[in-house]
C-alpha cells in the first residue's frame, strides 16, 4: 500500500511535534490523500493545525485537538540526554496516547492510522503506517539501547513508509532497511511540489526551523553572517522573534503565514537553512543552491549535513 493506492478511505494522520518539519511533509500527502476522495482527518495542536489551515481552509477535514510529546531542550546540543532525562514524561504522554487514537478510531470509524513518526499514534482496531526516514539512528555506540527501543516501537505496525527510494539516495544510512521491515519506498514529499515553477530572484534567503531555543541561536548566527555578505539576504524567522532596523541588504520577514512564506522561498537561488530531512526534501524538489548548517548535537542533522557535501 502506497499514497497513490489510497482511495475512498476515513483516514486518521497525526505529524511529530518536533518542530515544524513533520507538519511540512504531511502537507502534500494530505493533499493527496483529498484528491484521491478520502475523508481526512487529522489530530494535532492549534499549532500544527494553523499551519494546515493555510493550504486546507477550503477543504472538509476534521481537526482533532491532540496533544504533543513533551520535548523539553536546553539548547546546549546535548539532544539525547535532554530526551532521556524527559523519559518519563514522554512515556506516561505515549500511554495517555494509546488510549486517545483507539477512542478516535470508535469514534470516527477509522480505517488507516498514518503516523509521522509518533510511536504512541498506533492502534490494533485497524491499519497502521508508520511514516519516517529513519529505520536507522545515528546514535552512538552508548546509546544503542535507543536504537532497539525504535525498532521494538516500528513492528507495532502494520507497514513503513519510508520517505526515500529504494537505493536510500536522500536519506543515506538512516533508510536502509537493515531490520527487514515491511517498508515501502514512497519517494520524497515536499509541499512544494504543489506548486508551478516559478523564477529565482532572491541571492539568499535563510529559513529559520527547529525546536527551540536552536530555531533563535540558528536565527542570531544568520543574521551576524548576512552582515557580512555583500548580496541582499532574506531571512525568514517566526513571527515571535524582533525585528531590528538593518542596512538594506538584509531583509528579516517575521512570517506566519506558510503560503506567503512559500512564494519568498521559490523565488530563492540559494536556501540556507538547517539540514532536517524535511528542509532536504524541500531542497531537492526547488532544484535550489543549499548550504546547510546542523544544529549542534543533533546527531540526525550532522549526518545529513555531511551526507550533502560529499
Amino acid at each position: 500500500m502506497k499514497p497513490n493506492n489510497i482511495s475512498n478511505k476515513k483516514v486518521l494522520i497525526s505529524p511529530l511535534n518536533w518542530g515544524m518539519g513533520h507538519v511540512a511533509r504531511c502537507i502534500p500527502l494530505i493533499d493527496k490523500l483529498l484528491k484521491q476522495e478520502n475523508e481526512v482527518f487529522i489530530a494535532c495542536n492549534q499549532i500544527q493545525k494553523n499551519i494546515f489551515h493555510f493550504y486546507f481552509h477550503n477543504q472538509n477535514i476534521l481537526y482533532i485537538e491532540h496533544a504533543g510529546y513533551p520535548f523539553e531542550f536546553k539548547g546546549k546540543g546535548r539532544f539525547m540526554l535532554d530526551i532521556l532525562f524527559s523519559y518519563n514524561r514522554l512515556r506516561i504522554r505515549r500511554s495517555k496516547e494509546l488510549e486517545e487514537v483507539d477512542n478516535m478510531v470508535d469514534l470516527h470509524k477509522i480505517d488507516l492510522i498514518i503516523s509521522d513518526h509518533r510511536y504512541g499514534f498506533f492502534s490494533n482496531k485497524c491499519t497502521t503506517i508508520f511514516m519516517t526516514h529513519q529505520l536507522n539512528l545515528p546514535v552512538k555506540p552508548l546509546f544503542q539501547f535507543v536504537q532497539r527501543i525504535h525498532e521494538r516501537e516500528l513492528r507495532k505496525f502494520d507497514l513503513i513508509w519510508v520517505l526515500d527510494n529504494e537505493k536510500s539516495t536522500f536519506a543515506g544510512n538512516l533508510s536502509l532497511n537493515l531490520g527487514q521491515f515491511n517498508v515501502h519506498y514512497i519517494g520524497l514529499l515536499s509541499r512544494f511540489s504543489m506548486y508551478s515553477s516559478i523564477g529565482k530572484t532572491y541571492p539568499i534567503v535563510v529559513v529559520v526551523s527547529g525546536p527551540e531555543p536552536y530555531a533563535k541561536q540558528f536565527f542570531l548566527e544568520q543574521l551576524q553572517k548576512a552582515k557580512e555578505r555583500s548580496v541582499e539576504t532574506i531571512i525568514i524567522a517566526p513571527k515571535m522573534y524582533v525585528s531590528v532596523n538593518l542596512q538594506p541588504k538584509i531583509k528579516i520577514l517575521l512570517m506566519e503565514n506558510w503560503i506567503e512564506k512559500d512564494e519568498v522561498i521559490r523565488r530563492a537561488k540559494k536556501i540556507i537553512s538547517r539540514s532536517g530531512y524535511s528542509t532536504i526534501m524541500d531542497v531537492m524538489e526547488l532544484n535550489a543552491e543549499f548550504e546547510f548548517v546542523p544544529t549542534v548535537g543533533q546527531s540526525e542533522q550532522i549526518y545529513l549535513s555531511k551526507l550533502y557535501q560529499s
